[in-house]
């Protein structure tokens, strides 16, 4: 993070794709491999679980950058491992548009988010207004589903991706869940649930794009095993509950165990600093 902001910009959006270009280029030599598949798929569902909570407690914009570009990496490494590669390729590039403009446009919006802000009551969800999001969320994504051909869903599309759709749809949800608190006003009630349709509408418009464009390099998807369904399942589970977890956050972040947990991720529950201890003691010894 050293590096000038260009430089951040340009690594993040490049350079960093590099691993999971490699996995989607031996898509049909680890399609082979089912046990790779599985590992892949939890450690990347760990790492992007690991990435986002960090994410979340970074007070520099450029560091949460940073993490949130290690969450997106270990979710695009969930797609190769649930063998949906044509979305992982989808994912690398829209990632590198997305990362590459918030680089450069962070300092402008640290201004415009300082220049806007005004007191008074933030708006905070409670336990009924989040599941009241979580029902409007998936109510979204069934209806948006059924009108691409999914009413029955397996036979038009493989199990992976609509689990894959599900865990966006909790990001929906968070969204919701801001706008249906109690002080929310109306118009952002009304603005995040058009947001939820047009995230569920951009999932399934863009996963059928790039089937279409990939179609004669990437292999397709095979139908799902045990072991598959279980880390499927475990994901789903998995994001869910952290999304819950994150719009319930404020009504218990006064809590000591809170603010020590807030502590703890905001460095990274040190594993940069145990990293850079193991590069520096091997740096100094290979300068020695």
């Amino acid at each position: 993070m050293e590096a000038p902001t260009p430089v951040s910009a340009l690594l993040h959006a490049g350079v960093v794709n590099a691993g999971g270009f490699l996995l989607i280029r031996f898509a049909d030599v680890m399609l082979g491999a089912p046990g790779v598949l599985a590992v892949l798929a939890i450690v990347g569902g760990f790492t992007a679980l690991f990435g986002a909570l960090v994410m979340l407690a970074q007070p520099a914009v450029k560091t949460s950058l940073a993490w949130s570009t290690v969450a997106q990496m270990g979710f695009m490494i969930l797609q190769c491992g649930l063998a949906l590669f044509p979305l992982a390729l989808l994912h690398i590039v829209a990632h590198s548009l997305y990362k590459a403009h918030a680089f450069m446009a962070s300092g402008g919006a640290v201004a415009q988010i300082a220049a806007i802000r005004r007191p008074g009551p933030v708006a905070t969800p409670d336990g009924a207004a989040v599941g009241r999001a979580f029902l409007i969320a998936l109510a979204i994504y069934a209806a948006i589903g059924t009108a691409f051909g999914l009413a029955f869903g397996f036979e038009h599309k493989s199990p992976q991706a609509l689990a894959l759709g599900a865990i966006l749809i909790f990001g929906v949800a968070y969204l919701l869940a801001q706008g249906l608190a109690d002080a929310a006003p109306r118009p952002l009630t009304r603005l995040t649930a058009l947001y939820g349709g047009a995230a569920a509408i951009g999932y399934f418009t863009l996963h059928r794009l790039a089937e279409w464009l990939t179609v004669a390099a990437l292999p397709a998807t095979p139908w799902p095993g045990r072991l598959e369904w279980t880390l499927m399942a475990l994901a789903v589970l998995s994001f869910g509950l952290v999304a819950v977890a994150q719009a319930l956050f404020p009504l218990w972040a006064s809590h000591p165990a809170a603010a020590g947990l807030r502590v703890h991720l905001s460095n990274g529950l040190y594993v940069n600093a145990l990293i850079d201890r193991m590069l520096g003691g091997w740096t100094a010894r290979k300068q020695a």
